[in-house]
């Protein structure tokens, strides 16, 4: 007989007629099968007795009542594709098979698949940022390198804007991309005024002729002074006779640096406020003197080589994947290494920001520097605003939602800026957390009581996925090329040759 019965389902195999006999020879086995274990089971107490010729149904004569018993389920014989949709609520719904595999959603199962740009053409998300929140083990920063990988399989692009543990550095060179090391002594400078990459068309579409190029330039430059100086001097915002000097000061660089056909650098602009001094009234000359005292810790301090002078780095666009290593700075100033992150970033952006470029996924590491400092978050809300019309996918690592609570007070101009952050990412992957962020959580991201309690429970690897307005519960998955390339905790015994700095050469490195 070629009918097989397997739990709930009996799978029974060809014509009708032969699967009418099969059905037939089922039901009589069952019943000889169930008449067998009654006997064997009874004590029989009188064995002189004769035999019963019928089943404890009685004679089975019309009308007899054979075959009246307590009723079993046998489970329903179906075609497979109505037992696949018998039972509609079993899982949730899901992303759908476009994109980039993640891992299993925990749910329903089975695959789950991620795409930003994908999402954002069929309207799921409004937005191209996405904030990670995660403690340290939860594999936050393995599901982030993981997708960074992937997407760059499927013919993305990556850059990450300042790498202070060093990561990524091996990560990248794995994609085929340069890895750029900035730190004291390393011999490398980036030169945060460069003009970066122009782009085929402005913002409307329209042809970018030399006056428009020129005009965004300069903005950028001014922009990047200003941010730089409110690190500097501590001020919120800069006085307008400051505001007037920088301007000066940038347009006489600009002359200076066209003289001998090179990029405008932060000398040429500290030079250009000396000489305008004698030639301005003597409030803008007195902010002239002030901006250049300011400026002169970029060429003679704790940053001094890094970024006066021209760029000893040239910005691969067609390159798959590239990251800017200030692991370097570890033991600096704060004031230091938040400048060494403003011109890096600045630098990358600059580079990226361009319609013509491909998409690319942007990585902000250590999000919780970013946003204690105005001037920062005042550039990375700017850029996530406008990361769509680059084609740019925005994503920041955090370890808690507290963390943005270190903008400001409650209330204040930082503090709504951090959380229109928050409210701009329409992705938010939140890992486990601890006791005391779980209630903070709880209430910025407006999670369910079923979400809070699995937050508490979550292993290493799953995490809450929150996309537009679903909800996922996602493992995330690695290959086993990607386990000793990604999991920190498996690399910490692993054995690797490294350079006379430290790092890891990962041409001679090769993934089990």
């Amino acid at each position: 007989m070629r009918g097989r019965k397997h739990g709930a389902f009996a799978i029974i195999d060809g014509d009708r007629k032969t699967r009418r006999r099969q059905r037939r020879e089922i039901r009589d086995l069952i019943k000889d099968k169930e008449w067998e274990d009654s006997q064997a089971s009874r004590v029989k107490k009188d064995d002189d007795l004769p035999k019963k010729k019928f089943k404890g149904g009685g004679d089975p004569s019309p009308k007899s009542g054979f075959g009246a018993m307590t009723l079993k389920d046998r489970g329903v014989k179906v075609a497979a594709h109505t037992a696949a949709t018998a039972f509609p609520f079993v899982s949730g719904p899901s992303l759908g098979t476009r994109g980039n595999f993640i891992g299993q959603d925990l749910n329903g199962g089975g695959a789950f698949n991620f795409d930003p740009w994908e999402l954002y053409d069929s309207k799921i998300i409004s937005g191209m940022s996405m904030i990670v929140f995660g403690t340290v083990g939860t594999g936050k920063s393995s599901l982030v390198k993981a997708m960074a990988m992937r997407m760059v399989g499927a013919g993305r692009k990556l850059a990450v804007a300042s790498d202070l543990k060093g990561e990524w550095t091996r990560v990248v060179r794995r994609l085929g991309g340069p890895v750029i090391q900035v730190g004291p002594g390393l011999g490398t400078c980036i030169n945060p005024l460069d003009e970066g990459v122009r782009p085929s068309v402005d913002r409307l579409g329209k042809p970018m002729t030399d006056e428009k190029w020129a005009l965004v330039v300069r903005t950028r430059r001014l922009s990047i002074l200003e941010t730089l100086l409110k690190v500097l001097t501590g001020a919120d915002e800069l006085t307008p006779a400051e505001h007037a000097a920088l301007e000066l000061g940038v347009d006489q660089a600009v002359e200076y640096a066209a003289d001998e056909n090179r990029s405008p650098i932060i000398s040429d602009v500290i030079t250009g406020l000396k000489d305008v001094e004698s030639s301005v009234s003597a409030k803008i000359a007195s902010a002239c003197e002030d901006i250049a005292l300011s400026l002169g810790r970029m060429t003679t301090g704790d940053v001094a080589g890094m970024f006066n002078g021209e760029s000893t780095e040239r910005f691969q666009s067609e390159a798959p994947a590239v990251s800017i290593d200030t692991s370097a700075m570890r033991g600096a100033t704060p004031t230091a290494r938040r400048m060494v992150s403003i011109c890096c970033a600045a630098w990358l952006e600059a580079m990226v920001s361009n319609s013509d470029s491909g998409k690319r996924i942007v990585v902000y590491e250590e999000g919780w520097d970013s946003v204690t400092n105005r001037a920062d978050l005042e550039r990375m809300v700017e850029n996530w605003k406008l990361a769509r019309d680059y084609g740019i996918f925005n994503v920041l690592l955090m370890h808690k939602v507290t963390d943005l609570d270190m903008a400001g007070d409650a209330g204040s101009q930082m503090a709504a800026m951090a959380n229109s952050l928050l409210a701009d990412a329409d992705v938010k992957v939140i890992y486990r957390q601890d006791a005391a962020a779980l209630k903070a959580t709880t209430n910025q991201l407006e999670l369910n009581e079923r979400e809070r309690t699995k937050l508490r429970s979550y292993q290493k690897g799953e995490g809450l996925w929150r996309v537009g307005q679903a909800s996922f519960e996602v493992y995330n998955k690695l290959t086993s090329e990607e386990e000793p390339l990604l999991d920190t905790d498996q690399r910490t015994g692993a054995e690797a040759k490294t350079d006379d700095f430290g790092n890891v050469l990962v041409d001679d490195w090769v993934a089990a």
